[in-house]
């Protein structure tokens, strides 16, 4: 009896510790059964017929099936190509059991759906590409479609016209990493500034003259990307609803010593409670208290695939509107948006304590949505009953996936179109093969799924001939989305003109003006030395000194943001004055400062003898210290020696100013950039530290520690040279670390805040080699504390690397920003991989500090 005693108590024991150690679970929060207290209704799984009985949506709505399993199983993305057929991208993988296992399966597909009767509900169904390994984004392009698959972006061709793909070819081999689902790259929207954007992500792609062009934008969401009327970019996070950007956000990371938080990530809620149909506890968190409200989803906790209607089925005033899934409460919100004279959006649930659509079906998980191409919203419902990934459930949830059997059965999926009654829709048109001219037409259509696809496939061909009818649709057309589209259309056929763009600077319409700002950076970066080039920059300068008169904020916003960078002679007094103007805005004050990327100590130089920027002025003063804290981060010493001259000879007010931005740039958050050093003390430094003016001084000592001579000058002793292999480890590094660390770490390795600590000189990274391994192979969660200060937040391990490449990035994050660390050799990683090959949960702190 004892033996069986002693069994039985190893075996509970064993039970409890698999339970405590779930990946998701948190260190010292207990997670109360609360499920066990409610009447939680069955979960079975229900047929596409029987699923539609579970909604509840708001009047004037009715949901209708447009494709279900067996034709589609796993839905997780879509496209709608030129002639109304379904890409639709398949994660059949995902979960398939409550640990995860077989996740790695390249069972993963892309099917093309077609309406062979014109019915509305897709009957054929092709396999476009199989064999895929968690496939998450797709693309119609030129010649083919964009597949992402991790770490894999493939440009994937039918050669022969039987909707098969036999051609793939490597765009990226780094667009994302293998993992949880929404923390890697996704989305691949077209813009209307003829870019792809993804969520999670800081890459933004285009196809120029024969070859993919990969640039740098704002990280941005987590599952899902949407873009309105204007280009204007949205998408969200789990607990959060929908962010948007006011502005495109290539501008905010421009210049890379200066962090611009305005006009990106701007919120578009004003409260975060949701209200579903039926008891939700099926939720990770759903132990902790906030979460649940009698048994019932009480706030977001899932939020993902956002939509802005864009079409011409539902109202007018719908126009405009978000819809947001939330597939944890098995519902989806329509959020109002509505905007203010000062450019600032006002959002809010469109119900009062009700949702657009509910489901009492635990199973309904939509997690994407689109609009279509008569004018109707598209749900992409992945129909399952796991919906969290493997690296956040908590032990309390997978037990209610065991014991209310939410594990099966799996490989379903629904697409459901949402139609509102006040309207027939329209058949879905075919357009792939109308002539330039009938696209063009279509420009004028109340349809934004029908713009910018006759967008997308005007650019795609770059028809010469269509130019003129362009230009005459930007001059012409009573619509002025139509003026809008034909404008970027010709900036991605080259196909731009000074006339075209100064008639457009001049529209009754703000957002074609702002339109024509952005394509003149374009255009005049592309202009030579020809008489005809510079009549041109004539003719653009006489009509930005009109449109910096204008009385839109968002028309003023743009003027700061494109005019630092539109290469016309002349315009950099009329800059200084426009912001010296209009500095109350933070926004213009940011569009020059990352507009000035490297060329911020010359424009001091030049507003240092201009009385408008020499008052005291608070915003004039915090555009001096950005200014100056651009300087510093660039740490270099001819260049801050310039800057302390140039300082030394001015008013106490101006002096004020810089030498706070300088020091405020060089100890970031308690800590100290590597210090500048110099033979000897900085003339200007010296007559600086004898100012009457009390704070002067004050600055000046305290920048004593940054800008060094003497002894305290002297260089540390250099790290060994890298070897060849090293260095090549190191350069892989650079461009992985790039595309996977940076949006969160950021370029120069000093974080951001509210995302993630400092890398530069982190005892985490540049410490005992094994401590950083870690971090990278099973992420850390906090509190964790760098530099003396606190950061409570968690980082995933990077799912699916090679030791290879975690050596590569911890070999350049090791070396980069005047580290001396050693390099991390693949073996090191293998060795500790197999040390903690059954580990599931995060590092701690505590746990990091002893591995030596």
């Amino acid at each position: 009896m004892n033996r069986i005693f002693v069994i039985i108590f190893t075996a509970l024991l064993i039970a409890g510790f698999t339970a405590s150690a779930q990946r998701g679970d948190r260190n010292g929060q207990k997670q109360p059964e609360v499920w066990r207290t409610m009447d939680v209704p069955p979960a079975p799984a229900l047929t596409p017929t029987q699923a539609l009985k579970s909604f509840k949506l708001a009047p004037g709505f009715r949901i209708e099936i447009a494709a279900a399993d067996p034709l589609v199983h796993d839905p997780v993305a879509m496209a709608f190509d030129a002639d109304g057929r379904m890409w639709v991208v398949e994660m059949r993988a995902f979960m398939p059991n409550v640990d995860g296992k077989g996740e790695d399966a390249r069972t993963g597909r892309v099917g093309v759906l077609e309406d062979t009767n014109g019915d509305g509900r897709m009957d054929k169904r092709t396999d476009f590409l199989t064999g895929l390994q968690m496939p998450r984004a797709i693309s119609l392009v030129k010649g083919g479609v964009l597949v992402a698959e991790p770490p894999m972006l493939w440009f994937c061709e039918d050669t022969d016209g039987d909707l098969k793909a036999d051609k793939k070819t490597a765009v990226l081999k780094n667009y994302a990493n293998q993992g949880p689902v929404e923390h890697t790259d996704n989305g691949l929207i077209l813009g209307l500034d003829n870019w792809l954007y993804n969520a999670k992500s800081t890459k933004r792609l285009r196809f120029v003259d024969g070859k993919w062009v990969l640039n740098n934008t704002r990280s941005r969401g987590q599952w899902g990307i949407t873009q309105d009327n204007y280009g204007r970019i949205y998408y969200n996070n789990n607990s959060n609803p929908l962010y948007g950007d006011l502005i495109a956000g290539h501008y905010s990371v421009r210049n890379p010593n200066h962090s611009s938080p305005h006009g990106v990530n701007v919120p578009f809620f004003n409260e975060r409670t949701v209200w579903t149909s039926r008891v939700n506890p099926g939720i990770n968190r759903g132990y902790q208290k906030p979460m649940l409200r009698n048994g019932h989803l009480a706030t977001w906790t899932a939020a993902c695939g956002p939509v802005i209607y864009r079409g011409d089925q539902y109202p007018a005033a719908m126009v405009g509107d978000a819809f947001i899934p939330e597939p944890s409460g098995n519902m989806i919100r329509h959020q109002r948006i509505t905007w203010k004279a000062d450019g600032m959006p006002d959002a809010r649930n469109a119900y009062d304590k009700a949702e657009w659509l509910t489901s009492t079906d635990e199973r309904f998980r939509p997690v994407n949505m689109y609009n279509g191409p008569d004018g109707c919203l598209y749900i992409v419902d992945m129909y399952r009953g796991i919906l969290q990934h493997k690296v956040y459930v908590t032990s309390f949830l997978r037990k209610q996936i065991i014991e209310r059997k939410l594990d099966a059965p799996i490989g379903l999926g629904r697409i459901y179109r949402v139609v509102h009654k006040g309207k027939k829709p329209k058949q879905s048109p075919k357009i792939s093969g109308q002539k330039s001219s009938q696209l063009i037409a279509h420009l004028e259509s109340d349809n934004g799924w029908l713009r910018s696809t006759a967008h997308r496939l005007l650019v795609q061909r770059t028809d010469a001939k269509t130019i003129p009818q362009l230009r005459e649709t930007v001059t012409h057309s009573e619509s002025h989305l139509a003026r809008q589209h034909a404008l970027w259309i010709l900036e991605g056929t080259g196909g731009l003109d000074d006339n075209t763009i100064a008639a457009a600077m001049k529209d009754e319409h703000p957002r074609v003006r702002i339109a024509a700002l952005r394509v003149a950076e374009v255009f005049t970066a592309g202009l030579g030395k020809t008489e005809a080039d510079t009549e041109a920059r004539i003719a653009l300068l006489t009509s930005l000194t009109k449109i910096m008169r204008d009385e839109i904020v968002d028309v003023r916003r743009q003027v700061a943001l494109s005019l630092p960078v539109i290469s016309v002679p002349g315009t950099e007094p009329m800059l200084r004055a426009f912001v010296a103007k209009h500095a109350d805005d933070a926004i213009i004050r940011d569009g020059l400062i990352t507009g000035l990327a490297g060329r911020e100590l010359e424009f001091m130089q030049r507003v240092s003898g201009d009385a408008a920027w020499n008052q005291e002025n608070k915003n004039i003063r915090a555009i001096l210290k950005s200014l100056a804290g651009c300087v510093a981060r660039q740490r270099d010493g001819v260049r801050l020696e310039r800057l302390l001259k140039l300082t030394a000879k001015q008013k106490p007010y101006f002096q004020r100013a810089v030498l706070e931005g300088l020091a405020v740039a060089a100890f970031p958050r308690g800590r100290m950039l590597k210090p500048v050093a110099f033979k000897s003390q900085p003339l200007a430094m010296a007559a600086l530290a004898k100012s009457e003016d009390k704070a002067v001084r004050g600055h000046v000592e305290r920048l004593e520690k940054f800008l060094v001579w003497g002894e305290a000058a002297l260089p540390p002793k250099p790290p060994r040279v890298l070897t060849a292999m090293e260095q090549g480890q190191y350069d892989l590094g650079k461009v992985l670390y790039t595309a996977t660390c940076s949006a969160c770490h950021q370029a120069n390795g000093l974080g951001e805040e509210g995302k993630a600590p400092p890398l530069l000189d982190s005892p985490f990274l540049v410490g005992p080699v094994d401590r950083a391994i870690g971090i990278v192979l099973h992420g850390v969660t906090g509190p964790i504390t760098v530099h003396g200060r606190q950061y409570n937040m968690s980082m995933p391990g990077l799912v699916g690397f090679q030791p290879e490449q975690v050596a590569a990035i911890l070999t350049y994050a090791r070396r980069e920003w005047e580290h001396q660390a050693d390099p991390v050799t693949a073996t090191q990683v293998k060795r500790l991989m197999e040390a903690n090959a059954k580990r599931e949960v995060p590092w701690t702190e505590a746990e990091l500090l002893k591995l030596k």
